[in-house]
Protein backbone atom coordinates (compact mmCIF):
# COMPACT_ATOMS: atom_id res chain seq x y z
CA UNK A 1 0.00 0.00 0.00
CA UNK A 2 1.58 3.45 -1.05
CA UNK A 3 -0.07 6.51 -0.08
CA UNK A 4 0.77 10.37 0.19
CA UNK A 5 -1.70 11.76 2.76
CA UNK A 6 0.78 13.75 4.64
CA UNK A 7 -0.02 17.18 4.68
CA UNK A 8 2.34 20.02 6.14
CA UNK A 9 2.44 23.64 6.16
CA UNK A 10 4.73 24.70 3.20
CA UNK A 11 7.10 26.20 6.25
CA UNK A 12 7.47 22.70 7.13
CA UNK A 13 7.77 21.08 3.95
CA UNK A 14 11.25 20.85 3.37
CA UNK A 15 12.82 16.91 4.31
CA UNK A 16 15.57 18.87 6.21
CA UNK A 17 13.11 20.25 8.73
CA UNK A 18 10.83 17.22 9.29
CA UNK A 19 14.07 15.71 10.05
CA UNK A 20 15.93 18.38 12.67
CA UNK A 21 12.14 17.78 13.99
CA UNK A 22 13.23 13.92 15.11
CA UNK A 23 15.97 15.59 17.79
CA UNK A 24 13.75 18.92 18.66
CA UNK A 25 12.94 18.62 22.44
CA UNK A 26 9.11 19.29 22.19
CA UNK A 27 7.11 16.51 23.59
CA UNK A 28 9.73 14.45 24.82
CA UNK A 29 7.81 13.79 26.74
CA UNK A 30 4.76 16.46 27.50
CA UNK A 31 4.73 17.83 31.25
CA UNK A 32 1.49 15.69 31.38
CA UNK A 33 3.57 12.74 31.06
CA UNK A 34 6.78 13.74 33.10
CA UNK A 35 5.75 11.89 36.37
CA UNK A 36 4.84 8.68 34.56
CA UNK A 37 6.58 5.63 36.64
CA UNK A 38 9.24 4.60 35.03
CA UNK A 39 10.71 0.91 35.68
CA UNK A 40 14.24 0.18 34.78
CA UNK A 41 14.58 -3.15 33.53
CA UNK A 42 17.65 -5.64 33.58
CA UNK A 43 17.56 -8.51 31.10
CA UNK A 44 20.14 -11.25 30.85
CA UNK A 45 22.23 -11.95 27.74
CA UNK A 46 23.28 -15.46 29.66
CA UNK A 47 22.34 -17.47 32.21
CA UNK A 48 24.73 -16.22 34.87
CA UNK A 49 23.49 -12.52 33.95
CA UNK A 50 27.11 -11.73 33.72
CA UNK A 51 25.83 -9.34 30.73
CA UNK A 52 22.56 -7.23 30.45
CA UNK A 53 20.42 -5.53 28.46
CA UNK A 54 18.53 -1.85 29.45
CA UNK A 55 15.52 -0.87 29.27
CA UNK A 56 12.79 1.46 30.81
CA UNK A 57 9.05 0.55 31.03
CA UNK A 58 5.83 2.12 31.20
CA UNK A 59 3.24 -0.11 31.92
CA UNK A 60 -0.23 0.58 31.24
CA UNK A 61 -1.47 -0.87 34.25
CA UNK A 62 -0.10 -3.28 37.46
CA UNK A 63 -3.37 -5.18 37.21
CA UNK A 64 -4.13 -6.48 33.55
CA UNK A 65 -2.39 -7.86 30.85
CA UNK A 66 -2.00 -5.66 28.09
CA UNK A 67 -0.06 -6.11 24.85
CA UNK A 68 3.08 -5.05 25.11
CA UNK A 69 5.65 -2.89 22.11
CA UNK A 70 9.60 -2.19 22.42
CA UNK A 71 10.16 0.43 21.24
CA UNK A 72 14.07 0.17 19.18
CA UNK A 73 15.69 3.59 18.43
CA UNK A 74 17.86 4.02 15.77
CA UNK A 75 22.02 4.20 14.85
CA UNK A 76 23.63 6.45 17.45
CA UNK A 77 20.47 6.70 19.45
CA UNK A 78 19.26 5.31 22.62
CA UNK A 79 15.76 5.42 25.15
CA UNK A 80 16.17 8.74 25.87
CA UNK A 81 15.87 9.87 21.95
CA UNK A 82 13.28 12.23 21.22
CA UNK A 83 11.53 10.63 18.81
CA UNK A 84 11.58 7.58 21.36
CA UNK A 85 9.53 9.02 23.57
CA UNK A 86 7.29 10.81 21.99
CA UNK A 87 5.97 7.42 20.09
CA UNK A 88 6.05 5.54 23.69
CA UNK A 89 3.87 8.67 25.01
CA UNK A 90 1.45 8.29 22.47
CA UNK A 91 1.77 4.10 23.01
CA UNK A 92 1.48 4.13 26.54
CA UNK A 93 -2.11 6.46 26.11
CA UNK A 94 -3.15 3.84 23.74
CA UNK A 95 -3.03 1.71 26.92
CA UNK A 96 0.07 0.14 25.86
CA UNK A 97 2.66 -1.34 27.97
CA UNK A 98 5.79 0.05 26.59
CA UNK A 99 9.32 -1.17 27.03
CA UNK A 100 12.09 1.56 25.10
CA UNK A 101 15.21 -0.82 24.54
CA UNK A 102 18.94 0.32 24.70
CA UNK A 103 20.59 -1.61 22.34
CA UNK A 104 23.69 -3.08 23.43
CA UNK A 105 26.13 -0.03 24.73
CA UNK A 106 23.93 2.72 24.04
CA UNK A 107 22.32 4.59 26.99
CA UNK A 108 23.20 3.54 30.16
CA UNK A 109 24.06 -0.62 29.16
CA UNK A 110 27.73 -0.10 28.76
CA UNK A 111 29.25 -0.90 31.80
CA UNK A 112 27.06 -4.22 31.53
CA UNK A 113 27.56 -5.21 27.67
CA UNK A 114 30.35 -7.16 26.07
CA UNK A 115 30.39 -5.34 23.14
CA UNK A 116 28.71 -2.22 21.00
CA UNK A 117 25.74 -3.32 18.91
CA UNK A 118 26.04 -3.60 15.14
CA UNK A 119 23.11 -2.59 12.27
CA UNK A 120 22.59 -6.66 11.91
CA UNK A 121 22.75 -7.91 15.20
CA UNK A 122 19.22 -9.24 15.67
CA UNK A 123 19.72 -11.43 19.07
CA UNK A 124 19.73 -9.41 21.85
CA UNK A 125 15.99 -7.87 20.44
CA UNK A 126 14.79 -12.02 20.05
CA UNK A 127 16.41 -12.53 23.99
CA UNK A 128 13.99 -9.26 24.62
CA UNK A 129 11.03 -10.26 23.30
CA UNK A 130 11.36 -13.84 24.78
CA UNK A 131 11.81 -12.38 27.81
CA UNK A 132 8.89 -9.99 27.76
CA UNK A 133 6.67 -13.08 26.32
CA UNK A 134 7.24 -14.51 29.42
CA UNK A 135 6.23 -12.02 31.97
CA UNK A 136 2.80 -12.10 33.66
CA UNK A 137 1.66 -8.43 31.75
CA UNK A 138 2.27 -9.43 28.64
CA UNK A 139 -0.48 -9.93 26.06
CA UNK A 140 1.87 -10.35 23.30
CA UNK A 141 4.54 -8.47 21.60
CA UNK A 142 5.00 -6.04 19.17
CA UNK A 143 7.66 -4.35 17.53
CA UNK A 144 8.14 -0.43 16.94
CA UNK A 145 11.81 0.33 15.24
CA UNK A 146 12.74 3.71 13.88
CA UNK A 147 15.34 3.68 11.24
CA UNK A 148 18.15 1.57 12.30
CA UNK A 149 16.48 0.06 14.71
CA UNK A 150 13.71 -0.86 12.33
CA UNK A 151 15.76 -1.88 9.95
CA UNK A 152 16.89 -4.40 12.62
CA UNK A 153 13.46 -5.75 13.95
CA UNK A 154 12.68 -6.15 9.71
CA UNK A 155 15.62 -8.59 9.69
CA UNK A 156 14.72 -10.45 12.77
CA UNK A 157 11.25 -10.78 11.20
CA UNK A 158 12.89 -12.44 8.89
CA UNK A 159 15.26 -14.83 10.01
CA UNK A 160 12.09 -15.67 12.38
CA UNK A 161 10.27 -16.90 8.77
CA UNK A 162 7.43 -19.09 9.60
CA UNK A 163 9.08 -20.03 13.34
CA UNK A 164 7.80 -16.58 14.86
CA UNK A 165 7.77 -16.95 18.41
CA UNK A 166 4.02 -17.92 19.84
CA UNK A 167 2.48 -14.67 21.00
CA UNK A 168 4.51 -11.88 18.59
CA UNK A 169 2.01 -9.99 17.11
CA UNK A 170 3.36 -7.49 14.81
CA UNK A 171 6.77 -5.22 13.40
CA UNK A 172 6.50 -1.58 12.18
CA UNK A 173 9.64 0.09 11.30
CA UNK A 174 9.86 3.75 10.41
CA UNK A 175 12.48 5.40 8.27
CA UNK A 176 14.43 2.33 8.28
CA UNK A 177 17.58 1.71 6.14
CA UNK A 178 17.09 -1.41 4.19
CA UNK A 179 20.45 -1.46 2.19
CA UNK A 180 23.82 0.43 4.45
CA UNK A 181 25.94 -0.87 1.08
CA UNK A 182 23.65 2.26 -0.65
CA UNK A 183 23.30 4.04 2.75
CA UNK A 184 26.71 3.63 4.13
CA UNK A 185 28.29 6.33 1.13
CA UNK A 186 25.40 8.14 0.81
CA UNK A 187 25.40 8.98 4.30
CA UNK A 188 29.37 9.63 3.83
CA UNK A 189 28.77 11.91 0.97
CA UNK A 190 29.41 15.56 1.41
CA UNK A 191 25.81 16.49 1.21
CA UNK A 192 25.29 14.60 4.53
CA UNK A 193 27.55 16.63 6.74
CA UNK A 194 25.36 17.89 9.31
CA UNK A 195 23.17 14.15 9.80
CA UNK A 196 26.97 12.30 9.59
CA UNK A 197 28.08 14.93 12.56
CA UNK A 198 24.77 14.03 14.74
CA UNK A 199 24.96 10.30 14.32
CA UNK A 200 28.76 9.89 14.79
CA UNK A 201 28.83 12.01 17.92
CA UNK A 202 26.76 10.00 19.90
CA UNK A 203 28.30 6.62 18.46
CA UNK A 204 32.11 8.36 19.26
CA UNK A 205 30.76 9.01 22.62
CA UNK A 206 29.28 5.50 22.97
CA UNK A 207 32.76 3.53 22.04
CA UNK A 208 34.74 5.67 24.25
CA UNK A 209 32.62 5.23 27.48
CA UNK A 210 33.13 1.47 26.21
CA UNK A 211 36.38 1.79 25.89
CA UNK A 212 36.82 3.08 29.86
CA UNK A 213 34.89 0.69 30.90
CA UNK A 214 35.84 -2.66 28.98
CA UNK A 215 39.72 -1.67 27.86
CA UNK A 216 40.62 -5.41 27.03
CA UNK A 217 37.30 -5.99 25.21
CA UNK A 218 37.71 -2.40 22.77
CA UNK A 219 40.02 -3.24 20.01
CA UNK A 220 40.72 0.13 19.53
CA UNK A 221 42.47 3.40 21.27
CA UNK A 222 40.50 6.15 22.66
CA UNK A 223 42.84 8.05 20.20
CA UNK A 224 40.75 6.24 17.48
CA UNK A 225 37.83 7.53 18.01
CA UNK A 226 38.58 11.17 18.10
CA UNK A 227 39.84 10.81 14.51
CA UNK A 228 36.37 9.45 13.28
CA UNK A 229 34.79 11.61 10.31
CA UNK A 230 33.07 9.05 8.53
CA UNK A 231 30.95 5.86 8.84
CA UNK A 232 33.25 4.06 7.16
CA UNK A 233 35.87 4.90 9.02
CA UNK A 234 33.88 4.15 12.37
CA UNK A 235 32.63 0.93 11.24
CA UNK A 236 35.94 -0.43 9.92
CA UNK A 237 37.86 0.72 12.77
CA UNK A 238 34.99 -0.39 15.75
CA UNK A 239 31.92 -2.48 14.42
CA UNK A 240 33.60 -4.97 11.94
CA UNK A 241 36.94 -6.22 14.37
CA UNK A 242 34.41 -6.28 17.19
CA UNK A 243 32.19 -8.43 15.77
CA UNK A 244 34.55 -10.53 13.29
CA UNK A 245 33.47 -9.04 9.87
CA UNK A 246 36.30 -9.68 7.43
CA UNK A 247 35.96 -5.84 6.37
CA UNK A 248 33.48 -2.85 6.48
CA UNK A 249 32.07 -4.06 2.93
CA UNK A 250 31.43 -7.62 4.62
CA UNK A 251 29.43 -5.83 7.29
CA UNK A 252 27.55 -3.84 5.70
CA UNK A 253 26.17 -6.88 3.06
CA UNK A 254 25.56 -9.06 6.06
CA UNK A 255 23.74 -6.27 8.24
CA UNK A 256 20.74 -5.23 5.65
CA UNK A 257 17.52 -6.33 6.03
CA UNK A 258 16.29 -5.51 2.85
CA UNK A 259 16.86 -9.56 1.51
CA UNK A 260 14.80 -10.96 4.67
CA UNK A 261 11.61 -8.76 3.35
CA UNK A 262 10.41 -11.88 1.39
CA UNK A 263 10.48 -14.23 4.57
CA UNK A 264 8.77 -12.28 7.05
CA UNK A 265 5.55 -14.23 8.28
CA UNK A 266 4.39 -11.87 10.63
CA UNK A 267 2.13 -8.92 10.11
CA UNK A 268 4.77 -5.65 9.30
CA UNK A 269 4.13 -2.51 8.34
CA UNK A 270 6.98 -0.80 6.97
CA UNK A 271 6.83 3.45 6.56
CA UNK A 272 9.02 5.66 4.97
CA UNK A 273 9.24 8.98 3.35
CA UNK A 274 10.03 9.53 -0.49
CA UNK A 275 11.99 12.93 0.31
CA UNK A 276 13.97 10.93 3.30
CA UNK A 277 17.63 13.13 3.45
CA UNK A 278 18.86 10.14 5.41
CA UNK A 279 17.48 7.12 3.59
CA UNK A 280 17.27 7.59 0.06
CA UNK A 281 14.15 5.77 -1.26
CA UNK A 282 16.39 4.67 -4.07
CA UNK A 283 17.87 2.40 -1.42
CA UNK A 284 13.98 1.29 0.00
CA UNK A 285 12.02 0.28 -2.82
CA UNK A 286 14.30 -2.15 -4.59
CA UNK A 287 13.71 -4.43 -2.06
CA UNK A 288 9.67 -3.69 -1.45
CA UNK A 289 8.83 -5.57 -4.52
CA UNK A 290 10.14 -8.77 -3.49
CA UNK A 291 8.35 -8.35 -0.18
CA UNK A 292 6.09 -11.07 1.25
CA UNK A 293 2.19 -10.68 1.56
CA UNK A 294 2.86 -10.30 5.32
CA UNK A 295 4.55 -6.44 4.83
CA UNK A 296 2.58 -3.39 4.24
CA UNK A 297 3.90 -0.25 3.35
CA UNK A 298 3.09 2.63 3.53
CA UNK A 299 5.26 5.41 1.76
CA UNK A 300 4.52 9.40 1.68
CA UNK A 301 6.28 12.04 -0.78
CA UNK A 302 7.17 14.12 2.37
CA UNK A 303 7.94 14.28 5.73
CA UNK A 304 12.03 13.30 5.83
CA UNK A 305 13.87 10.83 8.35
CA UNK A 306 11.31 10.11 11.94
CA UNK A 307 9.84 13.47 11.02
CA UNK A 308 6.00 13.68 9.58
CA UNK A 309 5.56 17.07 11.37
CA UNK A 310 2.11 18.80 10.64
CA UNK A 311 2.23 21.71 13.74
CA UNK A 312 3.70 22.89 16.67
CA UNK A 313 0.45 21.62 19.01
CA UNK A 314 1.43 18.84 20.81
CA UNK A 315 -0.97 16.47 18.80
CA UNK A 316 1.26 17.34 15.86
CA UNK A 317 4.21 15.80 17.69
CA UNK A 318 2.82 12.98 19.75
CA UNK A 319 0.77 11.07 17.06
CA UNK A 320 3.21 12.42 13.80
CA UNK A 321 1.49 11.04 10.75
CA UNK A 322 3.66 7.34 11.30
CA UNK A 323 3.13 7.49 14.93
CA UNK A 324 -0.82 7.46 13.77
CA UNK A 325 -0.64 4.36 11.37
CA UNK A 326 1.63 2.87 13.55
CA UNK A 327 -1.31 3.17 15.69
CA UNK A 328 -3.75 2.02 13.98
CA UNK A 329 -1.81 -1.06 12.44
CA UNK A 330 -0.57 -2.38 15.84
CA UNK A 331 -4.45 -1.97 17.29
CA UNK A 332 -5.28 -4.17 14.33
CA UNK A 333 -3.45 -6.52 15.33
CA UNK A 334 -2.53 -6.80 19.03
CA UNK A 335 -5.23 -8.62 21.00
CA UNK A 336 -5.87 -6.12 23.23
CA UNK A 337 -6.98 -7.08 27.46
CA UNK A 338 -10.72 -6.15 28.14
Amino acid sequence: MYTSDFVTSRWLSSPHLQTLGAAAPLFAPPRSHVETTTDDLRIPLDPERKHVLHARAWWATTTERRPVVVVIHGIGGSTESRYVLRASVALHRRGYHVVRLNLRGAGTSIPDVPSLYHAGLTSDVGVVVRELLADPRADGVSILGFSGGGSIALKLAGEWGTDVPSGVRSIVSISAPLDYTKVGPWMDSIGRLPYRFHVLRGLSEGARAFARHHPMLAHYRPADVKRMSSFRYYDGTIIAPMHGFANVDAYYEAARSGPWLPRIEVPTLLLHAEDDPMVPSFSVKPWLADASRAVRVAMSTQGGHIGWVSGLDEASWITSWATSRALTFLDATTTRAS
